[in-house]
């Protein structure tokens, strides 16, 4: 996939019209009604994978509110052994380039309102926060387009030095590549 590159600014979660997330995703709280750290209750997850000292639980479109995400292919949490939920990830669902860009665009004005100015990260992403908050637009072969976006906890740091010496994929990258899962 190829990113493409918007000189906007936006937030993540924060999902204008057609992406309808919860008021609390522009705090600092955890989107979706989490909070960061230890979980009491998950939903039952479409799958559950374990990858070093995180085990990600992956929710498809078929386990998540069509009426409240109705723009959502997928979410991933990944669970820290010890510092619990530390990052949120959000894809969408294949968009036209039209509607990828004005949803985008829509996200922009919530983030710019919210945190300021972002930061293009080395990736081709938009950041805020110091890259608590990530998003980046991505084309795929067949013309279509997702935005993926990500939102990490104040815990993530320990939690992906961990990651990264025992896994072959950094925990800070993984959100940048839409995993191709079983079905």
């Amino acid at each position: 996939m190829n990113r493409l590159v918007l000189k906007l600014s936006v937030t993540t979660f924060a999902i204008a019209a057609g992406f309808v997330l919860p008021a609390s995703a522009l705090d600092d709280a955890a989107p979706f009604g989490f909070a960061w750290g230890p979980l009491d209750k998950v939903p039952k997850p479409s799958l559950a994978l374990k990858d070093a000292n995180v085990t990600v639980l992956l929710y498809r479109r078929d386990r998540l509110p069509a009426d409240e995400m109705p723009d959502t292919e997928l979410v991933l949490l990944d669970v820290c052994r010890k510092e619990g939920l530390q990052q949120i990830s959000w894809v969408s669902k294949a968009l036209s380039a039209n509607d990828a860009v004005a949803k985008f665009a829509q996200v922009v004005a919530q983030g710019v309102q919210k945190y300021g100015e972002s930061k293009a990260t080395s990736d081709g992403a938009l950041a805020w926060e110091n890259g608590r908050i990530e998003a980046v637009s991505v084309s795929e072969p067949d013309g279509k387009h997702r935005l993926l976006m990500v939102s990490r906890g104040p815990g993530f740091g320990p939690c992906s030095a961990e990651h990264d010496l025992a896994s072959d994929q950094a925990l800070r990258n993984r959100w940048l590549h839409r995993p191709e899962l079983p079905n």
